[in-house]
């Protein structure tokens, strides 16, 4: 069994998705015949492992298997990401692993970011073009930065842009931590919260807090030169609308 731990970030309300996420929050939502959850739960487990903590809000009272811990985020229709994940804060020690709620993703990415030794990881899929092809007449119009630096730092990335050559790959939503990546996200967010003089610019993102974007840390953290990439070749797939189910019907299981 691993020592791993993974937070889910689920606690959105998916209006992209309706009417699917009329009745279950997004993570319930079925693709290939079984919901979102099931197969990150099915993914979590084939990596050996056991402690996962689940963040919900919209329609929480779905949620209800037993294999994970639900904490909830009693104010998700006025916060995002970063708040979320700090109402999990009891699980951010030790090895991590964070996932966003709405991706689906095969045990070799899972394995390949566990493996990795260093302190605060993200997969980067080389082979998004293909998959941002099927999703968006135009890739770039969704297509985010990433820019890498030497020996596998990250640069940048989550931005807009309409320069490919920024789009050095694309960030998932999946992200491992080291005990030492635990304590770096914790003294960012306590160093956030008590500056009195950014309130709405946190992280130089142009947000407050409660509305900063997971990736507004990240980037914090890749100025440090605190963030690296591991590179994956797809195994994923996010279920953000439409389009996205279909195609996710179409590629699961893997």
């Amino acid at each position: 069994m691993s020592d791993f731990k993974v937070i889910i970030l689920a606690a959105g309300q998916g209006t992209r998705l309706r009417p699917y996420t009329d009745h279950v929050p997004k993570c319930m939502v079925e693709a290939a015949g079984r919901p979102l959850l099931l197969w990150h739960l099915d993914t979590i487990e084939a990596c050996g492992i056991k402690q996962i903590g689940l963040v919900a809000g919209y329609k929480e009272e779905v949620i209800t298997d037993k294999r994970v811990e639900k904490v909830i985020n009693e104010k998700y229709q006025t916060t995002n990401m970063i708040r979320s994940l700090f109402c999990a804060e009891k699980f951010l020690n030790g090895d991590v692993i964070i996932a966003y709620g709405d991706i689906v993703y095969s045990t070799e990415v899972l394995k390949s970011l566990m493996d990795d030794p260093r302190d605060i990881v993200v997969a980067c899929d080389e082979g998004w073009e293909s998959y941002w092809s099927e999703r968006f007449e135009d890739p770039l119009s969704d297509a985010e930065t990433f820019i890498k630096g030497p020996n596998g730092i990250v640069r940048s990335l989550g931005k807009k842009t309409t320069n490919k050559a920024e789009v050095q790959g694309q960030y998932i939503g999946l992200i491992k931590l080291s005990a030492r990546g635990c304590e770096l996200i914790k003294s960012a967010y306590y160093l956030a919260q008590e500056d009195e003089t950014n309130t709405n610019n946190v992280w130089d993102s142009g947000r407050s807090l409660d509305m900063a974007y997971m990736t507004d840390l990240l980037n914090y953290l890749a100025a440090d030169n605190e963030l690296y990439y591991k590179s994956i070749d797809r195994g994923w797939v996010e279920v953000d609308d439409h389009t996205d189910l279909e195609i996710a019907k179409n590629q699961l299981p893997w």
